[in-house]
């Protein structure tokens, strides 16, 4: 027996430039037999200027025969999903901001699935900046959204310990689960007026910065070897990590930092502030284009 209608707005893309992208809220709705009565997105990823460019979580609506909705491509989106006579809606990761009039439509709002403890973290990288920060922990809030950015109340909000191993995809697919646990932990309390939200307090907001390549440039003379690993790790993939290596920039996936380092010239070890020592591991080949252990780099440059 079908449960309540929901629209789901999103893809559940958590941070950008991810390795693979998992979506275990949609999932997890769709396994506890909530009526998914349409996936809102932004725009068509399909479009003539992508047309290669496939999203997972448009193919699993496919699969469940959910009806697809491009915000950009609707007279009024507003009136279509009016239409729909849906309780609530899940947004996670829609990557544009929802109008109040939108909201509204759904008796019980939007609840906001945000990667960050809140009011910490607003916008749209907190997972990159809880990494590039050398943050300890970071969590999941499940929040009423409201029209500005990250600023509606609490439902419910849980912690995530940050190893000082983890890069981006790691922590994205915990917070993408832990988020799906809590809302299908806490939604039939929401949808019966149980659980309220809780206010924020705007005196503690801080905001993250948008990603761009150049916020990918490693400086190891301005900076210590932690901060240049926390870089690698928070920004893999997308913005990526660019240094100067064997006098060419390369981009750097995956590196180390090297405690009391008493050698001398070795190739994969860069020097940074403060006296501390970068192990460069893995690369993309400025010539090929192609990920490889720098171990393999080396030994072609023989």
């Amino acid at each position: 027996m079908k449960k309540d209608k929901i629209v789901f707005f999103g893809n559940e893309q958590l941070a950008q430039g991810l390795e693979k992208s998992i979506t275990p809220t949609f999932d997890a709705l769709t396994a506890n037999n909530y009526e998914i009565c349409a996936l809102v997105l932004p725009r068509n990823p399909l479009s003539k200027s992508r047309p290669n460019q496939k999203m997972v979580i448009i193919e699993k609506a496919k699969t469940h025969n959910i009806p697809i909705i491009f915000a950009n491509e609707e007279v009024s989106l507003d009136e279509t999903l009016r239409k729909l006579d849906a309780r609530i809606g899940i947004l996670a990761s829609f990557g544009k901001i929802v109008k109040q009039s939108t909201i509204d439509i759904f008796p019980h709002g939007i609840v906001n699935i945000h990667p960050s403890l809140l009011p910490k973290y607003r916008g749209s990288t907190p997972i990159e900046t809880a990494i590039s920060n050398g943050d300890m922990e970071t969590g999941v809030a499940l929040m009423d959204l409201v029209a500005k950015m990250d600023a509606g109340g609490v439902f419910v909000m849980e912690k995530i310990a940050i190893s000082s191993q983890e890069n981006k995809q790691d922590l994205y697919e915990k917070s993408a689960s832990l988020g799906a646990k809590m809302l299908i932990e806490s939604l039939p309390k929401i949808l019966s007026g149980e659980l309220k939200p809780i206010p924020q307090n705007e005196n503690d907001a801080t905001f993250t910065q948008q990603l761009t390549k150049k916020s990918g440039n490693i400086d190891p003379l301005a900076m210590t070897a932690a901060e240049c690993d926390r870089k690698i790790r928070a920004f893999l993939n997308f913005p990526k990590t660019r240094l100067n290596f064997l006098d060419q920039e390369t981009i750097i996936t995956r590196a180390s930092v090297l405690e009391n380092f008493a050698g001398e010239n070795w190739p994969d070890v860069i020097p940074c502030a403060n006296k501390t020592f970068l192990q460069i591991q893995e690369i993309i080949n400025p010539k090929s284009g192609k990920k490889m252990s720098v171990v393999d780099y080396l030994r072609g440059l023989r």
